[in-house]
C-alpha cells in the first residue's frame, strides 16, 4: 500500500485562480497497483480532478481517499473512528457498487472518506474520453456526498454515528430517508458532470419497482413471528424493500431536477408509473426532496427529512402491515399483506 499526500500545484496563473475547498493535505491510500510509480500517478491525477471539482463543490469535510483493487476488504477495514460491529458493503444486488464515501469521526469531528475500486480510480489515466467522463461524473458525485454530509452535520452536529435511537423503528426510517435525501442531494449537485447518467438511474429505478411487490410478498410468506428479533428483521426488511425503491427514485430526481426537468421523467418511467399504486408515493417523494434542496444546509429541524420517512410508514401501512407504537421503543404490527393466509 502506498500512502500519499495530494500534490500541490505551484501554477502561476494570469487571473486569479478560484480558490478550491479541496484540502491539500488530503491523504490518498492506494494499494494493489503493480508499481509504486504507477500509483503515485494515479493520486496525482485524481488531486487534480479533486482539487476542480473544490472550486465548485464543498469538500471541506473530506478526511482521506482511498483507492483499491481490493474493493470489498477496503470497505471492511475501513476505520470509521468510532467502535461498530458494522461492516461497510458494496451493493451487490441492482448494479455493482465501485464508489462509496462514508462518514468518519477523526477526533471527535465528523469527515468524509471516499473509497474507490482500483479498476475505476485507474480510469484516471485512460485516454479513453469515456472511460475518463465515467470517472469524472463519479468523482463529483461522491465529493457531492462529502458536502451533503458536512451541510447536515452543520444543522444537526453531534448526531450522525453518535445518535442512539429511542426505538429500532426510528432507526429503519432514518435509514431510508438519509439515502433517499443523500442521493437526491448528490446527483443534484454532480449534475451531468462528465456524463448525463439519467437513462441508466431510470432503468435501475424501473427494475427495482416492478420487482418490490414480489419480493414484499416473499419476506410476508416467510415470517412466521414468534420472537421480538424475527419481528424486527421482517419490519426492517420491509422497510428496506421500499426504501430501495424510493432511493433509486431520488437517483433520478436529484437528476431531473439539476437537468431543469422537475415533474419530467423519461418515457418509460411515466408509462410505468401510469395507474402504478407507487404513482402518488412518486409525486410526493419529488415534492419533499425539493423542498429539503431548497433550504440545503439551513435546516432548523428535520421535519422536511421525516417527511420522507411517513412516505415510507404509508407505503408500508397500506401494502402490508399495521404498525403500533408503545412505551420505551417498543412497537406491535398486524400484517395485512395479502400473502397471509388463513
Amino acid at each position: 500500500m502506498v500512502e500519499l499526500a495530494a500534490p500541490s500545484t505551484d501554477e502561476t496563473l494570469e487571473e486569479e485562480p478560484v480558490t478550491s475547498s479541496f484540502p491539500e493535505n488530503t491523504m490518498f491510500s492506494i494499494s494493489g497497483f503493480e508499481n509504486e510509480a504507477e500509483a503515485r500517478k494515479v493520486a496525482e491525477n485524481l488531486a487534480y480532478v479533486f482539487r476542480e471539482l473544490g472550486k465548485i463543490i464543498d469538500l471541506s469535510a473530506l478526511d482521506g481517499v482511498t483507492v483499491a483493487w481490493d474493493y470489498d476488504e477496503a470497505l471492511a477495514s475501513l476505520d470509521r473512528g468510532y467502535g461498530s460491529k458494522f461492516k461497510l458493503e458494496r451493493t451487490k444486488d441492482v448494479g455493482i457498487g465501485v464508489a462509496m464515501t462514508p462518514a468518519v469521526l477523526r477526533d471527535g469531528v465528523l469527515k468524509s472518506h471516499i473509497l474507490i475500486h482500483g479498476h475505476v480510480a485507474s480510469m484516471v489515466l485512460s485516454k479513453d474520453i469515456e472511460e475518463f467522463n465515467m470517472l469524472f461524473h463519479t468523482l463529483a458525485h461522491e465529493a457531492a456526498h462529502v458536502e451533503t454530509t458536512d451541510a447536515w452535520e452543520t444543522c444537526f452536529p453531534g448526531e450522525l454515528l453518535r445518535t442512539t435511537y429511542a426505538s429500532l423503528l426510528d432507526a429503519f426510517r432514518q435509514q431510508v430517508y438519509s439515502a433517499c435525501w443523500d442521493e437526491y442531494a448528490a446527483t443534484r449537485i454532480s449534475n451531468t458532470i462528465g456524463v448525463n447518467p439519467l437513462e441508466g438511474y431510470e432503468a435501475t429505478f424501473l427494475t427495482v419497482l416492478s420487482s418490490v411487490q414480489e419480493k414484499v410478498a416473499d419476506q410476508v410468506r416467510s415470517f412466521y413471528g414468534g420472537s421480538a428479533t424475527a419481528t424486527n428483521d421482517f419490519v426492517g426488511s420491509v422497510f428496506g424493500a421500499y426504501g430501495d425503491v424510493m432511493k433509486f427514485e431520488c437517483y433520478c430526481l436529484g437528476t431531473l431536477a439539476s437537468l431543469d426537468r422537475r415533474g419530467k421523467s423519461g418515457n418509460k418511467v411515466q408509462e410505468a408509473l401510469r395507474d402504478s399504486w407507487f404513482e402518488p408515493y412518486y409525486v410526493r417523494l419529488e415534492d419533499a426532496c425539493a423542498a429539503l434542496f431548497d433550504n440545503f444546509g439551513r435546516w432548523s429541524d428535520k421535519s422536511g427529512f421525516e417527511a420522507i420517512g411517513d412516505i415510507l410508514e404509508d407505503i408500508v401501512d397500506r401494502h402490508v402491515m399495521k404498525i403500533r407504537r408503545g412505551e420505551e421503543g417498543r412497537y406491535s404490527i398486524y400484517v395485512h399483506h395479502p400473502s397471509v393466509g388463513p
